[in-house]
């Protein structure tokens, strides 16, 4: 077998001659179902596929009105791309060939969760305006962990990121965005949680399409932001999430706090604090003057009310007594006169005697016997004598 060594243009300008010179392929038509669809300035690039294989297609001037999931029939011819090295399709006419398989899955999942309520607005949850903690499932590596890091660290370093690896793509994707999921309801510290990855075929995004990572999102007790795919894409993920961000970039942006934008604020809030205060204690301290002025005028006002009251009384008291003492002089008077008349030294005055026997007053002269010693009060002394003769 003869040895041919050729260089890469010449393999490459071989291939695209055969594919140039069959002319079977002029024209030839494929049915499939469009995934991976996007726009690069006025071309469309996308790929159509079947249960075993895919095929790159590029349509100049996008005139088709087509989306991920939907079944066309494509008319064009094959090319091959020389320097590039690529096979490609050059679509020149597109047409609706029914919906696609995985399409009409992804609608009937999403229909079956919707009747349940996965999708409801009533169960989401609102995301905490000052998130500390943040869980994120996701990749490892690539870009999107990377984003996130990046725009939280540029809104606020105190934040913290903790990521779960996590599959997102292929056999096990599923499985590991559930567990991430659970994970971070396990962790009472954790505030908010981004399910995210970059963008892909609708393929690529399958996983974040199972009943599984729905249901998981849905019965998150933690807020989920959902970021999968680009601003474009739509997953169940997304409709059970919380919260859907357009990327994970966004994701970030939404469920950080902006540290010194709040910084600021406190800054301004501490300055119309102070300002608010000097402004009630001026008005304190001037209410607080004309009280203490209304209260000296009002006291001053009753002191002297009271004064005036003691007064009153203090004369009526004094009068009272005066009326009452002029009374009873009065009283007594009459009663002296009365006793001054019935005093006996009164009657010794007026010529009268008082005689004792034996210290007992003489009444009667059967209590006497001759030689009794007598003993006489006159008015201004005492006679004694002796009994010598008693008589009628």
């Amino acid at each position: 077998m003869p040895d041919f060594k050729l260089t890469v243009s010449q393999l490459n300008n071989y291939i695209k001659s055969i594919f140039d010179n069959e002319e079977l392929l002029y024209n030839v038509s494929v049915f499939g179902e469009v995934t991976n669809y996007k726009i690069s300035g006025n071309n469309a690039y996308f790929d159509i596929k079947d249960e075993d294989a895919t095929l790159s297609c590029l349509e100049f001037g996008a005139k088709s009105n087509i989306k991920n999931g939907d079944s066309v029939l494509i008319m064009g011819r094959p090319n091959y791309h020389v320097k590039l090295g690529r096979f490609s399709f050059i679509v020149n006419k597109l047409e609706p060939y029914g919906q696609g398989d995985l399409y009409i899955k992804f609608l009937e999942l999403k229909a079956k969760l919707e009747k349940q309520g996965v999708f409801s607005e009533e169960h989401k949850k609102p995301l905490p305006r000052f998130a500390h903690n943040i869980g994120v499932v996701a990749s490892p590596t690539g870009a999107v962990i990377h984003d996130i890091i990046n725009v939280t660290k540029s809104k606020n370093p105190f934040t913290n990121i903790i990521l779960y690896p996590a599959k997102v793509q292929g056999e096990g994707a599923k499985q590991d965005i559930c567990a991430g999921v659970e994970y971070f309801n396990t962790q009472e510290n954790i505030d908010v949680v981004i399910v995210a990855r970059g963008g892909g075929s609708m393929e690529d995004l399958a996983p974040f399409n199972t009943e599984e990572v729905a249901i998981a999102v849905f019965k998150s007790e933690k807020p989920i932001i959902s970021a999968v795919g680009h601003e474009t894409d739509f997953s169940l993920c997304d409709f059970a999430a919380d919260m859907r961000a357009p990327t994970p970039s966004v994701a970030a942006d939404m469920a950080v706090f902006d540290y010194y934008l709040q910084l600021n604020n406190l800054g301004g809030i501490n300055e119309e604090i102070a300002y608010k205060i000097d402004n009630i204690a001026m008005a304190k301290k001037n209410n607080l003057s004309g009280l203490v002025q209304t209260i000296t005028y009002c006291a001053d006002k009753k002191i002297a009310g009271q004064l005036m009251a003691i007064k009153t009384v203090s004369s009526n008291i004094y009068n009272l007594v005066l009326n009452k003492q002029k009374e009873e002089d009065k009283k007594l008077m009459v009663l002296s006169s009365v006793i001054e008349k019935t005093n006996p030294l009164s009657i010794l005055k007026a010529g009268y005697s008082k005689t004792y026997v034996n210290g007992k007053v003489l009444s009667n002269i059967s209590a006497v016997k001759i030689g009794d010693e007598l003993e006489t009060q006159v008015i201004n002394g005492k006679i004694k004598s002796k009994i010598t003769k008693i008589g009628d």
